[in-house]
């Protein structure tokens, strides 16, 4: 959970343009106010409405818990269906705010990195608004499929969150370097994020085979592989990035 919440950060692109747009005397200070209001997410949805499913012995099923059904279970239970239309409501900002976000930085990583620089040179304000209208709306689509996919395949919420570190978590650290690092260098930073990705799925795969003797679903979800895939991904990217720079 740390290793992905980290690549959360540092990999998403609305972050980093958040923090260009700001203002650098109130960029920290931003941040950092952020940083402790997100608390007020866990704490709530995790640790009270957890504790209270928990107290009040509510029949909800471990495949439920996965899919994230906590939350409004609890408050369907103690509301009735005010609780369950307040849930909905919070998940849906929260949804739509988030979704808005990621659009815009996928657009903005499209159009001024990728289109611009190495495409079209000399594209005009018209067609790079085109652009970007177009790349939202395919983002928004491609998610929305791939979201439908993963519930068809069976994977639970859990299972995402977790997975999501093994592919992502090796990028931490590179980033950090190449921020932080005079003697970093670019070529290191992309072969350890993509080695380190590589070492950690390997990782990942082995530890649920050698623990369960099998690989399914089931398997490949426990903590263990999990947690040592997150780690390897963490760990080995920086150790590889060190070395090439």
């Amino acid at each position: 959970n740390v290793v992905g919440n980290f690549g959360t950060v540092f990999c998403d692109n609305a972050y980093w343009q958040s923090a260009i747009a700001a203002r650098p005397a109130s960029a920290h200070r931003g941040y950092m106010l952020g940083g402790v209001a997100w608390f007020a997410i866990p704490f709530s949805l995790a640790t009270s409405l957890g504790l209270c499913a928990v107290a009040l012995q509510l029949p909800i099923t471990a495949e439920e818990a996965a899919a994230g059904l906590v939350p409004p279970a609890v408050a369907a239970h103690l509301f009735g269906k005010p609780g369950a239309v307040m849930m909905a409501i919070m998940l849906f900002n929260a949804i739509t705010s988030t979704g808005s976000a990621e659009g815009l930085a996928v657009s903005s990583l499209v159009v001024y990195d990728i289109y611009r620089p190495y495409i079209n040179p000399n594209a005009t304000g018209k067609q790079i608004l085109y652009l970007s209208k177009a790349v939202v709306v395919i983002f928004g689509v491609s998610m929305g499929a791939l979201a439908v996919v993963l519930n068809i395949i069976g994977l639970s919420l859990d299972f995402v969150y977790l997975f999501m570190g093994i592919l992502i978590g090796s990028a931490v650290v590179p980033l950090w370097n190449m921020l932080m690092w005079s003697k970093a260098n670019a070529v290191g930073a992309v072969t350890a994020a993509w080695g380190g990705m590589a070492l950690a799925l390997a990782t990942w795969i082995i530890v649920a085979l050698a623990q369960d003797g099998e690989l399914n679903l089931t398997t490949l979800g426990k903590n263990e592989p999990m947690l040592a895939g997150n780690v390897v991904a963490l760990g080995s990217s920086a150790v590889i990035h060190t070395v090439f720079s």
